[in-house]
């Protein structure tokens, strides 16, 4: 099982509505709303390094008002 920590930017006002949809999304753990430089923390799993990249790709960065992400793959 591969796991990762993205920190993600929201834009202003659609952060409500990007936690509900991502709580509900295969392959994400855990979503927290943070205050600082960054909106979000998302645990991601996946069989693979492959499936955690799809899940990052697919359901994370294109949902509408995401600015912008950063990956940490979780080594242990």
């Amino acid at each position: 099982m591969e796991r990762a920590i993205v920190l993600v930017n929201l834009s202003p006002g659609s952060e409500e509505q990007n936690i509900t949809a991502l709580r509900g999304t295969p392959g994400i753990k855990s979503v927290y709303q943070l205050y600082g430089l960054y909106d979000l923390l998302i645990m991601v799993e996946g069989a693979d390094d492959q499936a955690v990249k799809s899940i990052i790709a697919e359901n994370l960065r294109s949902k509408p008002g995401v600015v912008s992400t950063i990956t940490m793959k979780v080594l242990l």
